[in-house]
């Protein structure tokens, strides 16, 4: 008999063991165990006892909710920060909720306060999992997927990369679904490694416009840039950009083609900030760009100055997976700090303007902007 066809039958026999309910019966399957196995017959009795008889179903110990009081303050800090996952909400969401305290929109006691240093990321995600987020999900379709390729070089950032002021440069078209005719577009960048992002919108993507808005956030970018990357489209693969690119000495690179993750960190951004906040309806009139203009003006400082966000520090390959682990959610601006890239003035200009901003009262700007967006005025004036 084999190992494996011995141990499926030594179970059968233990089953059998456990459910004799006289000493005949027990004496009768002891003698046919060491019949079949050869064994002694102590040794027969210690393999069938081996196994412990199973044991009744335990009742769970229902436990009072812990934290409700801290719910009403959750729930405000929550919506502030456009609704995070746990993992995003958790680090910060004790200073977030004394900062809504200073501009009088929570109220905290010290109970509060400390069940708020006291949750643990996995109860909070429990607490969250009770109040379904009003922010819908929309289903995102698979996207659509020459000239001085040989100067501009096929690279990456390095995931690690340490120095900030590698911007990672993308479009996001708002056509509707209809490529017919000019609309808008969403010029969106971001540092890889602080995270800081910045939107500017377009109405057509000639090469002289992208140019210009890129020179333009760049300009207004709080810290010295060194790196631009781009996808392989005309609009940024042009003699303008590495122009450019060439006068304020920025290394300029493009993706592999249709290699989307080549430009991941700008992907995702598109997602976050500029898909779910203005959806896919078409944008194709001037005073819609201003419209947009005006939400991203808003966006930026919500985004930059408040939402946190995780990022890569480490990633070990373990035969075929990859097992990642991130640092704690923290808002672009506080990882910019901790890099000492600001002058001392800047600094303080910086943690000033967001000491006096509400994130709650911006979130509500947001929510009007967008809602502006979704019902133009001139919609609204010719229903009545």
């Amino acid at each position: 008999m084999s190992l494996a066809s011995r141990r499926e039958y030594l179970a059968t026999m233990r089953e059998r063991y456990w459910a004799a309910r006289t000493r005949r019966e027990c004496t009768e399957i002891l003698n046919e165990v060491q019949q079949v196995c050869g064994y002694h017959r102590k040794y027969a009795i210690r393999v069938l006892r081996q196994a412990t008889p199973p044991a009744p179903a335990k009742r769970r110990r229902k436990r009072a909710l812990r934290y409700l009081d801290a719910l009403p303050v959750i729930a405000r800090v929550w919506e502030a920060l456009d609704y995070p996952c746990a993992e995003r909400l958790h680090p910060v969401l004790l200073p977030m909720a004394e900062h809504l305290a200073a501009h009088g929109e929570v109220v905290l006691t010290d109970a509060v306060r400390e069940a708020l240093q006291k949750i643990s990321r996995a109860t909070l995600a429990r607490r969250l999992a009770t109040m379904p987020s009003p922010k819908p999900r929309r289903r995102l379709p698979r996207p659509r997927p020459g000239l001085l390729q040989s100067q501009i070089p096929v690279a990456t950032y390095d995931w690690d990369e340490a120095r900030p002021g590698a911007l990672e440069v993308d479009l996001v078209e708002h056509n509707g679904g209809s490529t017919a005719g000019q609309y808008a577009y969403t010029l969106s960048m971001v540092d890889i490694v602080t995270g800081w992002s910045r939107r500017r919108a377009l109405l057509g993507r000639s090469q002289r416009a992208v140019h210009d808005a890129i020179g333009d956030l760049i300009a207004e970018w709080p810290y010295p840039v060194w790196g631009l990357h781009t996808d392989n489209g005309a609009e940024f693969v042009n003699h303008h950009l590495h122009r450019y690119a060439e006068a304020h000495n920025l290394t300029f690179t493009r993706s592999r083609p249709y290699r989307k993750n080549d430009n991941a960190h700008v992907e995702q951004r598109n997602r976050q900030l500029v898909r779910e906040i203005v959806g896919y309806a078409r944008y194709d009139r001037p005073e819609q760009v201003e419209q947009l203009n005006r939400l991203y003006a808003r966006l930026d400082l919500y985004a930059n100055l408040f939402l946190p966000t995780r990022k890569l520090k480490n990633k070990v390959r373990d035969g075929a997976r990859v097992r990642k682990s991130y640092d704690a959610a923290r808002p672009p601006l506080d990882r910019i700090l901790e890099r000492d890239v600001l002058s001392p003035e800047e600094r303080a200009r910086w943690l000033a303007l967001r000491q006096s901003l509400n994130p709650l009262q911006l979130h509500r700007e947001l929510d009007a902007l967008i809602a502006g967006l979704q019902h133009p005025p001139e919609t609204a004036m010719s229903a009545d």
